[in-house]
């Protein structure tokens, strides 16, 4: 019998329990580098019906051009504008710069899935810390400025100072000095 549950919280149901499958095999072993911990979800969740591709370098823009990248841990893929961008752990708590770092990965792949689909998107991820038994996680959703649904904050005062001062703005604040 087919699932009615959406797609995300398959996602998220299936993250909790492979997370809970990797912790419960690694606890005899509490030094074991994130890069393990990657490769066993990565295992898991392929076991779950799931595509996933560990490493996942994203392009960085800035004026069309080309200026860096960043590198998703986990991107597990469905169809269009159902992508899921797992950030993993090793730490003794899961911190506002690791969300950050998350939501920057999803904002990135967001922006990209509509450029392929033409179509707002909503793409979802999770910190997942396996600093700590049971592993602790945190979901994260697409911001609404970067699933098409409206510009960017950055994009709009990047264009509003961009542009050139009504005449009519700079002849009233002259006059007001």
């Amino acid at each position: 019998m087919a699932s009615t549950m959406p797609n995300s919280m398959i996602m998220e149901v299936d993250l909790r329990e492979a997370c809970a499958r990797v912790t419960k095999a690694f606890e005899l072993y509490p030094h074991l580098s994130e890069a393990v911990y990657q490769r066993a979800l990565q295992l898991e969740l392929q076991e779950r019906g799931h595509t996933v591709v560990a490493e996942v370098v994203k392009p960085v823009m800035y004026e069309g051009m080309h200026v860096g990248t960043v590198r998703a841990d986990l991107v597990v893929h469905n169809r269009c504008a159902d992508d899921f961008v797992l950030e993993l752990k090793r730490v003794p708590k899961i911190l506002p710069g690791h969300i950050d770092q998350l939501r920057t990965y999803v904002a990135l792949t967001a922006e990209r899935q509509i450029e392929q689909c033409k179509e707002p998107c909503d793409v979802r991820g999770a910190v997942v810390n396996f600093g700590r038994a049971p592993a602790e996680i945190h979901f994260v959703d697409t911001p609404e400025w970067a699933s098409g649904k409206e510009p960017s904050p950055s994009r709009a005062r990047s264009r509003s100072r961009s542009r050139s001062p009504d005449p009519e703005d700079v002849r009233l604040a002259n006059e007001s000095w």
